[in-house]
Protein backbone atom coordinates (compact mmCIF):
# COMPACT_ATOMS: atom_id res chain seq x y z
CA UNK A 1 0.00 0.00 0.00
CA UNK A 2 1.43 3.42 -0.91
CA UNK A 3 1.82 6.24 1.60
CA UNK A 4 -0.95 8.14 -0.17
CA UNK A 5 -3.32 5.18 0.14
CA UNK A 6 -2.44 4.72 3.80
CA UNK A 7 -3.10 8.41 4.48
CA UNK A 8 -6.49 8.21 2.77
CA UNK A 9 -7.41 5.14 4.81
CA UNK A 10 -6.54 6.97 8.04
CA UNK A 11 -8.42 10.11 7.00
CA UNK A 12 -11.50 8.05 6.16
CA UNK A 13 -11.68 6.64 9.70
CA UNK A 14 -14.35 8.05 11.96
CA UNK A 15 -12.34 8.84 15.08
CA UNK A 16 -15.40 9.93 17.04
CA UNK A 17 -17.27 6.69 16.30
CA UNK A 18 -14.23 4.67 17.42
CA UNK A 19 -13.91 6.77 20.58
CA UNK A 20 -17.59 6.40 21.46
CA UNK A 21 -17.49 2.64 20.84
CA UNK A 22 -14.54 2.33 23.24
CA UNK A 23 -16.32 4.54 25.78
CA UNK A 24 -19.48 2.42 25.80
CA UNK A 25 -17.42 -0.78 26.05
CA UNK A 26 -15.67 0.36 29.21
CA UNK A 27 -18.57 2.41 30.63
CA UNK A 28 -21.96 1.10 29.40
CA UNK A 29 -23.80 3.73 31.47
CA UNK A 30 -22.63 6.32 28.93
CA UNK A 31 -24.82 4.79 26.21
CA UNK A 32 -27.62 7.21 25.42
CA UNK A 33 -26.23 9.86 27.77
CA UNK A 34 -23.38 11.17 25.62
CA UNK A 35 -23.38 14.80 24.50
CA UNK A 36 -20.86 15.76 21.83
CA UNK A 37 -19.70 19.29 21.03
CA UNK A 38 -17.22 20.46 18.40
CA UNK A 39 -15.27 23.57 19.31
CA UNK A 40 -14.28 26.20 16.76
CA UNK A 41 -10.75 24.79 16.79
CA UNK A 42 -12.21 21.41 15.66
CA UNK A 43 -11.54 19.70 18.99
CA UNK A 44 -14.35 17.40 20.04
CA UNK A 45 -15.66 17.42 23.60
CA UNK A 46 -17.52 14.30 24.76
CA UNK A 47 -19.63 14.99 27.86
CA UNK A 48 -21.03 12.16 29.97
CA UNK A 49 -22.37 11.73 33.49
CA UNK A 50 -19.39 10.40 35.41
CA UNK A 51 -19.31 7.41 37.75
CA UNK A 52 -19.91 8.32 41.38
CA UNK A 53 -16.85 6.47 42.69
CA UNK A 54 -13.48 8.20 42.33
CA UNK A 55 -11.70 4.94 41.46
CA UNK A 56 -14.13 4.29 38.58
CA UNK A 57 -13.77 7.87 37.32
CA UNK A 58 -9.97 7.61 37.31
CA UNK A 59 -10.07 4.25 35.51
CA UNK A 60 -12.44 5.73 32.91
CA UNK A 61 -10.34 8.87 32.34
CA UNK A 62 -7.10 6.85 32.15
CA UNK A 63 -8.49 4.41 29.60
CA UNK A 64 -10.17 7.06 27.47
CA UNK A 65 -7.00 9.19 27.50
CA UNK A 66 -5.17 6.22 25.97
CA UNK A 67 -7.88 5.82 23.33
CA UNK A 68 -7.87 9.55 22.55
CA UNK A 69 -4.07 9.66 22.27
CA UNK A 70 -4.04 6.72 19.87
CA UNK A 71 -6.74 8.34 17.73
CA UNK A 72 -4.95 11.70 17.77
CA UNK A 73 -1.75 10.07 16.52
CA UNK A 74 -3.51 7.95 13.91
CA UNK A 75 -6.17 10.40 12.64
CA UNK A 76 -5.23 13.87 13.85
CA UNK A 77 -8.60 14.22 15.61
CA UNK A 78 -8.42 15.66 19.13
CA UNK A 79 -11.13 14.25 21.46
CA UNK A 80 -11.56 15.24 25.10
CA UNK A 81 -13.68 13.44 27.73
CA UNK A 82 -15.55 15.70 30.11
CA UNK A 83 -18.07 15.13 32.88
CA UNK A 84 -21.50 16.70 33.13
Amino acid sequence: MSQHSERLAVEDRDALAEYLAALVRIYPAAKGAVRVFTRQDKRIIVNIPLPARARERMRLFDYMAEVATKLLIETGQYIILSGL
